[in-house]
């Protein structure tokens, strides 16, 4: 049996990982602020059926996404009903979808997919994003499809024509993802690395499938884009001038209608990127030191290198970001380190190494369920919601604000009260209700309604009432 389990110790490992993100996707409540307002669009699109506008609230559209990521986690909550892991599944999909879609296009062993696996769950940025609710895994996907579509366009051994619709499907999901930024983050280190070498240039402009692949990407995705207008007009200009210009080049852009942009030190992305590719990066810089020399005659490697690094560079002087950003850099990266691995079996201390992140999730996710009970630390409003044990007392407010979290877990129902005279007229109806406040918006109850609440429970952030006259 040890032969078996030493003989499989790759494969279980995989698993293993996978299994684990898994758990922790089902365990962990949905956090505020980006994870749970995710969820809820889509709990709101699952909810009215309204799969065209995606809504941050009933009667609300949101326009800072396009629908593809709230699709397909409406769709998991048509199977698995509404809950936590439905909402994070697709993404766990989507990863191992990606996993197999290179390995395939690339002629991988099924030894070296176990490995090239390995490689991505080890990553910290990859292996969150195998378990979080986000826009980012759908443009992985869209970029993932074009870098290599457009790979395996230029093999003279392969289909060529399937593999050039394949990157104009890769430009149709990565617009439905998250809209042109998919372009941005793909042409630019296909045109540089198509000018390094002779003959790439002239295939870029005559064998791109440009008139029929723009077509493709018309019809899967445009359409879309044209519905959206049509039934909230102005989604165009915000999406595409807002939410793709002045978001990043213009410092406290005042036009967010979603939330304030997080405002980083420029130049934050690199050092985002060394920490969330640990130990990985460390890896290929070191080969890629040591092989400078032969790089430009390396046409593969060289093709990774601009793939993983064009991101970074793009969102150097942008100070409106935050790490997830650096996921598109994660497929190459880990196709690099399988690129400069000599002997798999002789670089155990890296796997080593890298197997530290997901032992520590592991650690934690026993410790949290065996050891710690508290869930103060979370940043979510479920568990304070759960202490609404009253089932005569059905109505739930929430006093000036009300988060995502609590959104989703009352399935909608909470409704934010924005006055004192709101409160007050609520008061004198006499009927009892929940009410949840920010700690930092309580200050701002006057005394003589606080007076005639009554303290449920807490969490690091907000307070429950009830009001029971």
């Amino acid at each position: 049996m040890l032969a078996n389990i030493k003989k499989y110790a790759l494969e279980i490992t995989v698993f293993f990982l996978g299994a684990l993100r898994l758990l922790v996707s089902a365990w962990l409540p949905l956090l505020d602020k980006t994870e749970a307002r995710y969820a809820e669009i889509a709990r709101i699109m699952y909810d009215t059926g309204n799969w065209v506008t995606p809504q941050i609230d009933y009667g609300v559209p949101f326009w800072a996404k396009p629908p593809m990521s709230t699709w397909i986690s409406a769709f998991s909550y048509q199977i698995f009903g509404v809950n936590e892991f439905a909402a994070r599944l697709p993404s766990f999909l989507l990863q191992v979808f990606l996993i197999v879609f290179v390995a395939k296009a690339l002629d991988f062993t099924k030894k070296q997919t176990y490995w090239f696996a390995l490689v991505l769950f080890t990553i910290p940025e990859y292996y969150i994003h195998c378990g979080v609710v986000s826009t980012d895994s759908s443009l992985l996907v869209g970029i993932t499809l074009i870098m290599v579509g457009f790979w395996n366009s230029l093999k003279e051994n392969y289909n060529q024509r399937a593999w050039k619709f394949v990157t104009w499907v890769g430009v149709a999901i990565g617009m439905l993802a998250k809209g042109p930024i998919v372009l941005v983050l793909t042409v630019p280190p296909i045109f540089v690395w198509s000018c390094l070498y002779k003959g790439q240039l002239v295939a870029f402009f005559k064998k791109a499938f440009w008139l029929p692949g723009m077509m493709i990407a018309f019809v899967i995705s445009f359409t879309w884009y044209y519905w959206a207008e049509v039934r909230t007009p102005g989604f165009i200009d915000y999406f595409f001038v807002g939410e793709h210009y002045k978001r990043f080049f213009e410092s406290g852009w005042k036009g967010d209608k979603y939330g304030f942009a997080k405002q980083q030190p420029m130049g934050m992305i690199w050092v985002f990127l060394l920490l969330f590719s640990l130990p990985w990066i460390q890896f290929v810089i070191a080969k890629g030191i040591k092989k400078k020399n032969e790089l430009i005659k390396d046409k593969w490697g060289t093709y990774l290198w601009f793939w993983m690094l064009w991101t970074p560079l793009f969102f150097t002087i942008s100070k409106s970001l935050i790490h997830t950003y650096t996921l598109p850099s994660m497929i190459p990266l880990g196709l690099l380190v399988m690129h400069y691995f000599e002997n798999y079996q002789k670089q155990k201390a890296w796997f080593i190494g890298a197997m530290v992140v997901p032992v520590l999730v592991f650690i934690g996710f026993i410790g949290m369920n065996t050891f710690y009970t508290d869930t103060n630390w979370q940043n979510t409003d479920k568990h304070l919601l759960k202490e609404m044990t009253h089932k005569e007392v059905t109505d739930c407010y929430a006093w000036e604000f009300k988060s995502y979290s609590s959104q989703f877990y009352t399935s909608g129902k909470i409704k934010v009260i924005d006055t004192a005279e709101e409160l007050g007229d609520l008061m004198k109806q006499e009927d009892p209700f929940y009410i949840l406040s920010r700690n930092s918006h309580y200050k701002n109850m006057p005394d003589v309604f606080k007076e005639q609440l009554t303290l449920v429970g807490t969490n690091k952030k907000s307070q429950l009432f009830i009001y029971n006259p």
